[in-house]
């Protein structure tokens, strides 16, 4: 093999070796999820474990700065209506070791037309994460796939949205640390984003 061949591969070898990847995930999660009885208020036993949530490793596609979700995907031999019947909470907690609550949701609300339930999951103890448990029937309704969807744990992003005309005017804020939207003025103010 030709020298020039070898450093061009040398040279290659050593900038991977020493330049982070940024297409590779680095953000390491694992957090235990479970489905118990109780609220959210006042936890009750555990009725089954699930998942724990992860983010999913590997090279990254499409935008660099899209947020990462913490995610887990369970299979439960129950029906959506067992968890409807008396009050159950779907909890996230901070890790293995610590059983610290970071995230908790009551289980309730309106069936979508499919049969489908989303709960939301807030954040607590500081933790800043926030998301969704969405619960699927499958098999003839007799089992449920329970995906739970977190993010956060960062510092709080205000996003300004602009008119469909793209005239610049401001038509809504939302701001994620009183968690709705407000109307604002449409005057001639340009859209912003901060974090």
């Amino acid at each position: 093999m030709p020298l020039r061949l070898w450093l061009v591969m040398l040279s290659v070898a050593v900038v991977a070796a020493t330049t982070p990847s940024a297409l590779a995930q680095t953000s390491a999660v694992d957090r235990p999820a479970e489905l118990r009885g109780g609220t959210c208020a006042s936890l009750g036993e555990v009725v089954v474990p699930l998942a724990n949530l992860v983010i999913t490793s590997g090279e990254l596609q499409g935008q660099t700065g899209a947020t990462p979700v913490e995610q887990s995907g369970t299979v439960v031999q129950f029906g959506i209506s067992d968890f409807l019947a008396s009050p159950h909470v779907v909890v996230v907690r901070e890790s293995p070791a610590v059983s610290t609550v970071v995230a908790c949701g009551d289980i309730g609300g309106a069936l979508n037309p499919d049969g489908t339930l989303a709960v939301g999951m807030l954040g607590m103890n500081g933790s800043g994460l926030s998301g969704v448990a969405y619960f699927t029937p499958i098999d003839t309704f007799a089992n449920t796939l329970v995906t739970v969807l977190l993010v956060g744990g960062s510092e709080p992003v205000t996003v300004s949205a602009t008119d469909t005309a793209g005239t610049g005017d401001v038509t809504g804020v939302v701001d994620d640390t009183a968690g709705a939207v407000k109307d604002v003025s449409t005057e001639t103010a340009p859209a912003t984003i901060s974090n």
